[in-house]
């Protein structure tokens, strides 16, 4: 054995590292399945990601420097978020380096961290790195991990029972990891400046929807945020994205998160109807108790899940996508909530999953291997006003025309799905769009009489990877899935422009047509 590994044993025989799971691409191999068919409910994190309100140029504008290793900005804006002083607030790169700071500043060989179980991995395994003795939650110890809103199972308590452990063991550091707090938990970062051995670890991965970014923070007393503060790394975060947390923290648009909570709370619903004994949580997330291998049956369906001894944990997608996890398991998800609509389709040219909802903000994360093609999809729902979530693998090796055509039957069947009855919508709609020489027109009506007009001067072949004459057929396939009428006019002297005008005047005169509109049907015959 090497003398490395002999170290490394003094971490103690219990340890094991955190384990990942399985990536998309790994669960497609395993199953013989397309990785665009995949869909993972086991990150725990939003359906959609955050905007960054800092643009992204300027953020990036000064990555040859160092970020200011105080983070300011950062601190101010998490205290003011929480109702606390800066000096209250200690930064990191996401809870999970948060946690290992605590452990290294409190933690020591023998030292004996208390942890609940099941409970999150990451705390046995700090306080193990660390020489720390993991002991059950009832026995003595210097250190207490609490996850509350607690993961995976999503109970909680209320802060007085926190606060007053806090206070009844002055000489126990009591940390309390409240990454899921704004799904309906109430917080204990009031009582921080009167309990010195209270550390509170919050982050932006959930509700705020960075969990790329790596980012989060702790609130704690002063002296103890001092501490930590001297401890951790002299520039833990990276510049650009503590500039793009200390904004959303300034102005959190959190609207998401009654979304989610409304979707949990209608998946509960659902499970319990069918059977499963799910109990109520305030995280974005649901632990589905089960005692049959339920993950894997799921996974060789392309449903990832996260799976442990007493059941599965299954976070809260978009309604549309939620509905597919509900059938899987053999419950019934009842009406379509909102305007959303999910397809899967695989076929031996191309593999796609498209998520879209119309009453979105315009987000979008479109993956086709055509970056025109995204590109243009992108700003079609920018100006549409939907939200869209695309991914598509297609032969591209042959060319990309079965990609193209694919994609845009699939967008328009999923437009179709989302529309419902058709009811109480505008239904007309239509957009002048120029962009610089070029200039588009498009109208929509929904009717349920699939026509397309579609004229796109283009004058030569190629813009990038993508053959632009495909697009006229594409937009005619869009047309005839989504079973309305589309008339396209768009010229100009530069291909670009004459798409990228097409397809945002197409969104702009979609956004005017789904808006909701007189009660009913609008027309004359009193059918779509």
């Amino acid at each position: 054995m090497s003398a490395a590994r002999l170290r490394v044993q003094q971490v103690g025989d219990g340890f094991a590292p955190y384990a990942w799971a399985a990536s998309v691409e790994d669960v497609a191999a395993r199953h013989g399945i397309r990785p665009e068919a995949v869909l993972k409910f086991d990150q725990n994190t939003p359906p959609l990601p955050g905007v960054p309100q800092v643009p992204l140029a300027r953020s990036m504008s000064r990555l040859e420097q160092y970020p200011d290793g105080t983070y300011r900005e950062l601190r101010e804006a998490a205290a003011a978020y929480v109702g606390l002083s800066a000096d209250n607030v200690v930064v990191g790169a996401g809870a999970d380096d948060l946690i290992l700071l605590v452990a290294q500043t409190f933690l020591g060989p023998g030292v004996r961290a208390a942890v609940d179980t099941p409970t999150y991995a990451l705390y046995g395994i700090a306080t193990r790195l660390h020489g720390g003795t993991v002991v059950d939650l009832g026995d003595e110890a210097e250190l207490r991990w609490v996850c509350n809103p607690n993961n995976p199972v999503g109970d909680w308590v209320g802060p007085d029972e926190i606060v007053e452990l806090a206070r009844r063991e002055p000489q126990t550091t009591v940390v309390v990891d409240e990454a899921y707090v704004e799904y309906g938990a109430r917080s204990c970062a009031p009582w921080v400046d009167e309990l010195e051995n209270l550390v509170v670890v919050r982050t932006m991965s959930k509700a705020f929807g960075f969990a790329a970014l790596r980012v989060g923070y702790a609130l704690a007393h002063p002296e103890t945020a001092a501490l930590l503060t001297e401890r951790r790394a002299p520039a833990p975060i990276a510049g650009p994205a503590a500039a793009i947390a200390a904004a959303a923290l300034r102005d959190p648009r959190l609207g998401d998160v009654e979304a989610t909570i409304a979707e949990r709370e209608r998946m509960r619903a659902s499970l319990v109807s069918a059977g499963y004994e799910v109990a109520p949580t305030a995280t974005n997330f649901l632990f589905v108790p089960t005692e049959e291998p339920m993950a894997e049956r799921l996974e060789a369906e392309g449903i990832v899940v996260r799976s442990f001894p007493r059941g599965i944990r299954v976070s809260i997608r978009r309604p549309s996508e939620n509905d597919v996890l509900l059938r899987a398991l053999g419950a019934d998800p009842g009406p379509p909530v909102g305007r959303d609509a999910t397809i899967i389709r695989t076929t031996t040219e191309t593999a796609i999953r498209l998520t879209l909802s119309l009453d979105g903000q315009g987000r979008a994360r479109v993956e086709t291997g055509i970056g025109f093609l995204d590109h243009l999809l992108t700003l079609w729902a920018f100006h549409a006003g939907f939200d869209l979530e695309l991914l598509a693998g297609g032969d591209l090796g042959v060319d990309e025309h079965h990609t193209v055509e694919d994609v845009h039957a699939v967008l328009g069947a999923a437009l179709a799905q989302a529309l419902g009855s058709r009811e109480d919508v505008a239904r007309y709609g239509s957009a002048v769009v120029p962009m610089d020489e070029a200039r588009a027109t498009a109208a929509v009506d929904l009717v349920r009489r699939p026509h397309a007009e579609i004229s796109l001067a283009f004058g030569s072949d190629r813009v990038g990877a993508l053959a632009v004459s495909l697009l006229r057929h594409a937009l005619e396939r869009f047309t005839i899935e989504a079973g309305c009428t589309v008339h396209v006019d768009s010229v100009g002297a530069d291909d670009h422009h004459v798409a990228e005008a097409a397809y945002k005047s197409l969104g702009q005169a979609l956004r005017q047509a789904v808006a909701p509109g007189a009660a009913g049907i609008r027309s004359t015959k009193g059918a779509a």
